[in-house]
C-alpha cells in the first residue's frame, strides 16, 4: 500500500479535518502577521501534518493532549542519524520468539478466519461477519454474548487457554489482538501488529517514536472500518437483522492488506524524513497549560485548530491512543451507570473530552485559548468551519459571527480569510457532522 500524499504532503493516519489541502494559506496567514520568520506554536497539532509543513520555515511548538500526536510530529520532524535498514527490522520481528509465541496463542482464532476468507470469497460471508459483530476476544472474556455459534465460541475458548496457560491473557505483548482483533482488525493483522509492538516497546529514544509512529501509521492504514477512524466498528447486519452484502467487497480487501508490507512502507518514510534545520518542542498537554508554559519562550505566533463539534476526537482515534500507552484499559460500558455491556466500540475510560465538543462548556474554551494567547501578546491565526443554518448539519459549537465578536474583545485587527474552495471528507452519508461544504474552512487572524 502507498503512502498517501497530498500536495507533496504525507497524511500519517487518516484524519478528521486534515488541513493538507490549507498548508499555504495557514503559512500565507502566519507570515502576514510575522514578518520574522519566528517560533511558531500550533496548538492542537492533531495528525501533526500543520507543524512537519511549518518546520520547513521556522521553529515549531507542537501541542496536543493526545500522545499519538506528539508521536506522529515528533517522528515525521525529527532526523535519525543512524542509518537504519527497514527490512531488517521487519524480519528481526517476523523471526522473533514473541512472534511465533503469539501466533501460537491465537493459532485456533487465526485457522477460523482462514477458513471464513475464504468461504467469504465464494459468496458465504456468515462465519466472517460474525467474526465481526462477536469475534472480539475480550469482550468473550469478560462480558460473553449468548448468541455467539459454538465454532467461534470454541475457538475463543480454546484461545483463552492457551493464553492462560501462556501468561498471556493480560499481557500487554497481546492488548491488540485481544481488545481489537476480530473487530478492527483481522486477527492475522492484529497478531502481526502485536508483534512488532512488542519489538517497537524494546526500543529507545528517536527510534523508538519513529518505529511506533510507523505501528500507529499502519494501524490507520490496516482498519476495517467506514472512513478508517476507530469510532464503532462495522455494523454488518441491517435493522431487520440481515446481512449487508454490499459491505463484503471492502471487507475482504481491507482484511487481506499485508500488515508488514503497510510497515515496511512507512518505517522507510519515518527512518529518512525529518530536518536539522529547525527545532521542535511536542508537548503532549492541555492547551491551557500549554499556553501557561510558553511565556518563558519567544513565540511569535500561536496557530490553533480546535474542534469544531460535539464529537470527541478520541472517540475517532481511541485505538491509536491505548497503542501508544500499551496498556490494559478499563472499558466503557454502553450506559454510563455502568448497567449496560462493555461499548462494543471498545471505548477506553477516561479518554480525553475536550470542552470545545461540550456545548456548555465550548464558549468558555474558547475564551481561555483567546486569553492565554493575548498574554503571550502574540498574533493568533485560528481555523474554523462554518456551517450553514438552513441545512440538516450538526451545528458547529461557536459560529464565526460569535468567534470574531470574542476575538475583538482581545485582539484590535480581527480579519477573515479563505483558503479557498474545497470540501471535507465525512465519515458517511449518515454523520451529518461531516457534511461536505465547498468553504469547509475559514482563517480567523487576530493582531
Amino acid at each position: 500500500m502507498a503512502i498517501e500524499s497530498d500536495n507533496k504532503a504525507i497524511r500519517p493516519i487518516h484524519y478528521l479535518g486534515s488541513k493538507l489541502r490549507m498548508l499555504e494559506a495557514i503559512k500565507s496567514a502566519i507570515d502576514y502577521v510575522d514578518k520574522t520568520d519566528g517560533l511558531i506554536c500550533d496548538l492542537f497539532s492533531g495528525s501533526g501534518v500543520v507543524s512537519e509543513y511549518l518546520i520547513q520555515f521556522r521553529d515549531v511548538v507542537s501541542v496536543d493532549i493526545q500522545n499519538y500526536s506528539s508521536i506522529l510530529s515528533e517522528a515525521s520532524i525529527k532526523k535519525i542519524n543512524t542509518r537504519i535498514n527497514a527490512t531488517d527490522i521487519i524480519k528481526s520481528i517476523q523471526r522473533s520468539g514473541v512472534s511465533a509465541r503469539l501466533f501460537y496463542s491465537f493459532s485456533k482464532l487465526l485457522e477460523h478466519e482462514q477458513t471464513s476468507m475464504a468461504l467469504a470469497q465464494n459468496g458465504d460471508l456468515s462465519a466472517l461477519y460474525e467474526i465481526i459483530e462477536n469475534g472480539s476476544l475480550f469482550i468473550f472474556m469478560n462480558d460473553p454474548i449468548d448468541s455467539i455459534s459454538g465454532e467461534l465460541s470454541q475457538c475463543l475458548e480454546e484461545c483463552v487457554n492457551t493464553l492462560n496457560f501462556e501468561g498471556l491473557a493480560n499481557s500487554e505483548c497481546t492488548m491488540i489482538t485481544r481488545y481489537y482483533g476480530g473487530l478492527y482488525f483481522s486477527y492475522r493483522q492484529a497478531v502481526e501488529l502485536d508483534a512488532i509492538a512488542s519489538f517497537v516497546f524494546s526500543q529507545e529514544g528517536l527510534l523508538k517514536t519513529k518505529l511506533l509512529a510507523a505501528l500507529l501509521s499502519t494501524a490507520s492504514a490496516l482498519v476495517n472500518t467506514v472512513g478508517k477512524q476507530f469510532a464503532q466498528p462495522l455494523k454488518v447486519k441491517n435493522a431487520r437483522g440481515e446481512i449487508k452484502r454490499s459491505l463484503s467487497e471492502k471487507i475482504i480487501r481491507d482484511r487481506s492488506i499485508d500488515t508488514f508490507s503497510v510497515f515496511n512502507n512507512w518505517l522507510d518514510y519515518y527512518l529518512n524524513t525529518g530536518t536539522c534545520e529547525h527545532n521542535l518542542t511536542t508537548l503532549c498537554m492541555d492547551y491551557r497549560d500549554a499556553l501557561e508554559g510558553l511565556f518563558n519562550k519567544q513565540v511569535k505566533v500561536v496557530y490553533a485548530d480546535p474542534p469544531y463539534t460535539r464529537y470527541h476526537y478520541s472517540r475517532y482515534y481511541h485505538v491509536l491512543e491505548t497503542i501508544c500507552l500499551r496498556d490494559n484499559p478499563v472499558i466503557t460500558t454502553t450506559f454510563p451507570n455502568g448497567k449496560g455491556g462493555i461499548s462494543r466500540a471498545i471505548y477506553r475510560e477516561g479518554r480525553h473530552q475536550s470542552p470545545f465538543c461540550i456545548k456548555s462548556q465550548a464558549e468558555h474554551a474558547f475564551e481561555q485559548m483567546f486569553v492565554g494567547v493575548k498574554k503571550l501578546d502574540v498574533p493568533l491565526v485560528l481555523s474554523y468551519s462554518p456551517f450553514d443554518a438552513a441545512k440538516a448539519a450538526t451545528p458547529r459549537l461557536r459560529s464565526i459571527d460569535q468567534l470574531v465578536e470574542m476575538a475583538k474583545k482581545h485582539y484590535e485587527h480581527v480579519e477573515i480569510h479563505s483558503p479557498g474552495l474545497f470540501t471535507h471528507s465525512k465519515l458517511n452519508s449518515t454523520d451529518k457532522n461531516f457534511e461536505s461544504n465547498h468553504e469547509a474552512e475559514l482563517l480567523i487572524i487576530c493582531f
